[in-house]
């Protein structure tokens, strides 16, 4: 059995714009999903496995930005996009990604597979 593929945390879908910080360029982006663990990207910019980045999620609340540092973990095999696990989601952006997405804690933290 795989278990790369695993994930851990349920998934909220958001269609919240981003900004990509890799190779100390910024580049626009589409955050389509997001868990505790990492998130969906979708671009056509095509970045290698493992590579490090960092990324900014724009919210609804022009106070906050939640920045995440993490790696491309998987690629859409149609170059549509990534996946981006992370190495460090601070609480105060995982406090303000649940108000943004309206996801009660019970949901955000329960792990995949889980009822």
């Amino acid at each position: 059995m795989d278990i790369s593929n695993i994930r851990h945390f349920n998934r909220v879908k958001v269609d919240l714009g981003a900004e990509l910080l890799y190779l100390q360029k910024a580049f626009q982006v589409e955050v389509k999903d997001i868990s505790l663990g990492g998130a969906y990207i979708e671009t056509p910019l095509r970045l290698p496995m493992e590579e490090r980045v960092e990324l900014r999620i724009f919210l609804n609340n022009p106070e906050h930005t939640v920045e995440a540092l993490g790696r491309v973990a998987w690629i859409k095999p149609d170059q549509s996009g990534f996946g981006i696990e992370f190495a460090q989601l601070k609480p105060i952006d995982v406090w303000a990604l649940m108000r943004q997405t309206s996801t009660a804690p019970a949901e955000v933290f329960k792990l995949n597979g889980e009822r």
